[in-house]
């Protein structure tokens, strides 16, 4: 179900931005030349007079009405998007678990959040991938001279090993599209920020000029919260000491990239001018 509705929304979207370039063109159709002249008319006085351009009088209620429910139907099918994604990952990463002994009266400290032994199966069980550091963590929750420390330190053992074996690349997948979710409902907060900035207090909103803009923001969002989850190494991502093999950390530099995708581009341009000049 949840799978269904993540590919749902995402290709509502991708029609939308498909569909209603061809849409604006037959509705304006015969509108853009009365809409040309007057622009240059506009322009010409604006010159003349030597004052910044004045574009709301090119602008309608109805082109404003509907810039207003596109903004929210892709908002809403951006987190329903995202809502199903995260239920998807939370049910594929599973602890990986170890049998060990089942022991009632076993005295073991508190371990790390990603860690946990079920007395009642006698299992080991972990969220984590087990480094060299966190088998010295795990290996402290028992006294060295405890008579079951030996069995321990080897049980941790071969629970490092078959927490780092390779994991379904299923999962990967899945990963990648909800950072890249997460990017997209970044840009629609900032898309819905600068929409009241424009269309309530500035009250300079150009439908004319910037539909295209507003069109391709999603688009934008998804790409750049994609390519922030491929910059962070994925591997220590999937190490993350959270629950259900997510960071929340991660989760929020994505969200934050498609917030501010307009300067994380200009980052990015920046970078690769000083890496191959130009």
């Amino acid at each position: 179900m949840e799978t269904t509705t993540v590919f749902v929304c995402l290709a509502s979207i991708v029609i939308i931005i498909l569909i209603l370039p061809l849409v604006l063109l037959m509705r304006f159709q015969n509108r853009m030349p009365v809409l040309n002249r007057l622009a240059n008319q506009l322009l010409i006085r604006n010159l003349a007079a030597q004052v910044p351009p004045q574009t709301q009088g090119l602008n309608t209620r109805t082109t404003t009405v509907w810039t207003v429910v596109y903004i929210i139907f892709s908002s809403l099918i951006s987190l329903m998007a995202f809502y199903s994604a995260h239920q998807i990952v939370d049910k594929k990463v599973k602890p990986v678990t170890v049998s060990w002994i089942k022991s009632d009266t076993l005295k073991m400290k508190p371990g790390p959040v990603w860690f946990y032994y079920n007395k009642k199966n006698g299992t080991l069980n972990t969220l984590h991938a087990i480094n060299e550091n966190d088998k010295t963590q795990l290996a402290s929750l028992i006294n060295d001279d405890d008579k079951v420390f030996q069995s321990y330190s080897l049980a941790v053992d071969q629970l490092a090993f078959a927490s780092n074996q390779p994991k379904d690349s299923d999962i990967y997948f899945w990963l990648t599209l909800l950072y890249a979710i997460a990017g997209l409902l970044g840009v629609q907060l900032r898309t819905i920020n600068n929409f009241i900035g424009i269309a309530c207090y500035k009250k300079t909103f150009d439908f004319h000029t910037w539909w295209p803009w507003y069109l391709v923001r999603p688009l934008l969002g998804f790409i750049t919260g994609g390519v922030v989850f491929l910059l962070i190494d994925s591997k220590q991502l999937l190490a993350g000491e959270s629950a259900g093999g997510m960071s929340a950390l991660a989760l929020t530099a994505a969200f934050l990239g498609g917030f501010s995708a307009d300067e994380f581009y200009e980052l990015l341009r920046k970078v690769s001018k000083r890496i191959f000049g130009g």
